[in-house]
């Protein structure tokens, strides 16, 4: 696909502010358009690591990654195994699984009851960390700058409000736009994402861009068709191109807003905060770039050390806190570019970091037990609740099947644990 393509513009057909600069990276074309529209359904587990070669063949910053497709049984997962089935059924759900990295080795890779390792869920919120890494490797070829308003790349927009907007605003969640849910094209798959990015524009902040953090997806759809202007291209391809295809994510895209269309050279309306679906071990290969530094396992360089950095800083510390689910607002928790910071250390540096998804999808990074895991589910029956899994009738009966204990529990399974913190829902 040629970047230099135009797509419809944010606003109205301009001329694109920061040129049709050349990615450093080689544009991989989109694979097919196989239907990946069902929890239940499963890619075969054929793929062969990203780098099977020996360590000592290996160019200079490439490594051998660690996600294969086979089973790991770990024993020590035994009982967080049996605590989670247990769940599972309670709730009605038709499985679960679990890939776990620690020291750089894979220690648990299992899927339960009806799921196998190749199962496709809806990740809901869990793009959101995939869509900010895509933009910022936007920021790291110079097309995009944090701080600049976004009037530099939509200059229709200069003089009103939201043209003083930047893109590190949109990527905290601190832009001041209208939230998503207020606005019905969000979910029309008739219309464009540079159309309802306009129209999310067209509304206007409900507040000074910076002053308050509030979670919601309007921040990433403009972000998003944003980086479609500075590129020319779609965002859903931009993603395969950038982030999937590199690391070998064969199974994660960015689909068509409720129709579900997964081909990226057709999908023109994905959600950028909520549309992608994705497995148990492409996820992995994302978090396991994350954990090397934004260094993919052949040596390529998808992100900077510096980009890693910016998106693991808060970012809202001088921000109120306004939206956002009840338990988050409650601890005020911290939020960078695109992903939560959960657990801090002395100094305020992030030690735990994720980006949960809506129907109970979890992906993380413990840097205090040296690991990074994907839990998967599909919990869209009434939607997980963030709860203390030992007594859901103290939330009217509902099962509690994800959240932070999530993190807690894989540590105390290896032997490790995180410090004791404002979230009461821990292992007892």
């Amino acid at each position: 696909m040629n970047r230099c393509r135009l797509v419809p513009a944010l606003v109205v057909a301009a001329a694109l502010a920061a040129g049709c600069t050349s990615s450093a990276r080689s544009a991989v074309s989109a694979t097919g358009s196989a239907d990946i529209t069902t929890t239940t359904q499963s890619a075969q587990a054929t793929d062969a690591p990203a780098t099977d070669a020996p360590a000592t063949d290996l160019p200079a910053g490439a490594y051998v990654s660690v996600i294969t497709d086979g089973e790991v049984d770990n024993p020590q997962f035994d009982q967080f195994e049996n605590d989670i089935t247990r769940l599972l059924d309670q709730a009605g759900l038709p499985g679960g699984s679990l890939l776990v990295v620690q020291h750089g080795e894979l220690v648990e890779q299992e899927a339960w009851l009806e799921y196998d390792l190749g199962t496709v869920v809806p990740i809901a919120s869990g793009s959101k960390w995939l869509t900010a890494a895509t933009i910022m490797t936007l920021v790291d070829d110079g097309v995009i700058a944090l701080d600049s308003p976004i009037s530099t790349y939509v200059p229709q927009t200069a003089g009103a409000r939201v043209g003083a907007i930047t893109m590190r605003q949109l990527l905290s969640f601190t832009s001041g736009l209208t939230s998503d849910e207020m606005v019905p094209c969000a979910d029309d798959p008739a219309v464009t994402l540079q159309d309802c990015a306009a129209e999310m524009l067209r509304m206007g902040v409900v507040h000074a861009p910076g002053e308050v953090f509030r979670y919601g997806g309007q921040h990433l759809f403009v972000a998003a068709a944003i980086a479609e202007v500075v590129t020319g291209e779609s965002f859903a391809q931009m993603f395969h191109d950038r982030i999937a295809a590199p690391l070998r994510m064969d199974h994660t895209a960015f689909l068509q807003v409720q129709t579900r269309e997964y081909d990226p050279a057709l999908v023109d309306h994905p959600s950028p905060a909520g549309s992608a679906v994705s497995t148990l071990g492409d996820y992995g290969r994302f978090l396991e770039m994350i954990y090397h530094r934004g260094v993919a396992p052949d040596g390529t360089r998808l992100l900077s050390d510096e980009a890693i950095t910016e998106m693991q800083t808060n970012q809202i510390e001088d921000a109120d806190y306004g939206a956002a689910a009840a338990f988050r607002v409650a601890t005020e928790a911290p939020y960078g570019l695109g992903e939560w910071i959960d657990w801090t250390d002395a100094q305020g540096a992030a030690t735990v970091l994720s980006s949960d998804g809506a129907f109970g999808f979890r992906p993380w990074i413990d840097y205090e037990n040296d690991l990074f895991g994907v839990y998967l589910i599909d919990d869209r029956g009434e939607g997980y609740v963030e709860g203390d899994p030992f007594a859901p009738a103290a939330d009217g009966g509902k099962v509690h099947t994800s959240g932070l204990w999530i993190f807690e529990w894989v540590a105390e399974a290896l032997g490790g644990s995180l410090p004791e913190q404002q979230y009461p829902f821990r292992r007892r």
